[in-house]
């Protein structure tokens, strides 16, 4: 699914310092800039000329030369029940068929053709899926993940996803920390917040999105946003602005 997407170049002031995971991929075909890139496995800088898959399922940081700022065509993609766990460097200049999908891409932008860039976004994800790029669980894995995303508003308990599984719960938690990266309760936790986030872009009361992410009452809401982000929810959506 595809959340936002633009050509830009970025403001003076702008970095990513990812909290949580975000369940969706930001896409980058970067033109120029020089941004520094670090996880907790990587520190690299962006190349020109290169596209960048960035994770889903792990935290990161980037930081751009204020005096060479970063210029790109973006997408925010959630390739959901896929993950990217870690990233992913394409060069572009021999890539012809992928060059030619994220220039269609880039003129669709400009041309402001939503339904093209929509469509062209998804032959993206295939181009992605048939080369691999894309994590897909095991069967049951994506299940349990599939479970969550439809169950997130309840209260979701590790002994009923170990069950749906068909493991005990000592052996998923460990197989789904090997598989996604993060035991479960910190996906669910992370899930949760990411969902948040996306629905404090709408016009829905602190209250419903408190439900629809499956905390109790705004006060316990509140405190875990907090917690995460070091902003109180109200707050995030008052200061809330686009960027890749």
């Amino acid at each position: 699914m595809l959340l936002d997407y633009g050509n830009t170049l970025c403001e003076v002031d702008w970095r990513i310092d990812e909290k949580i995971p975000l369940k969706y991929s930001r896409v980058y075909y970067v033109y120029s800039g020089e941004v520094k890139y670090r996880d907790d496995r990587l520190e690299t800088y962006l190349k020109p000329g290169y596209l960048y898959i960035f994770p889903s399922v792990t935290t990161y940081r980037m930081k751009q030369n204020v005096r060479n700022r970063l210029y790109c065509t973006y997408m925010h993609i959630d390739f959901f029940p896929s993950f990217i766990s870690e990233l992913i460097e394409i060069p572009i200049e021999n890539n012809h068929a992928l060059k030619y999908i994220l220039c269609s891409i880039a003129e669709c932008i400009k041309a402001n053709n939503t339904m093209l860039i929509h469509a062209l976004a998804d032959v993206f994800k295939l181009y992605c899926t048939e080369y691999k790029f894309l994590t897909l669980p095991d069967g049951r894995m994506s299940e349990v993940l599939i479970y969550i995303a439809d169950h997130v508003r309840e209260k979701i308990t590790i002994k009923s996803l170990s069950s749906l599984a068909g493991y005990n719960m000592q052996y998923f938690v460990r197989l789904f920390k090997k598989s996604i990266g993060l035991t479960p309760y910190q996906y669910i936790i992370s899930y949760r917040l990411a969902e948040a986030k996306k629905i404090l872009r709408t016009d829905l009361s602190i209250s419903q999105i408190a439900n629809m992410t499956g905390y109790d009452d705004i006060k316990s809401f509140s405190r875990s946003f907090k917690q995460c982000f070091g902003i109180s929810p109200s707050m995030y959506r008052k200061a809330y602005t686009t960027q890749p």
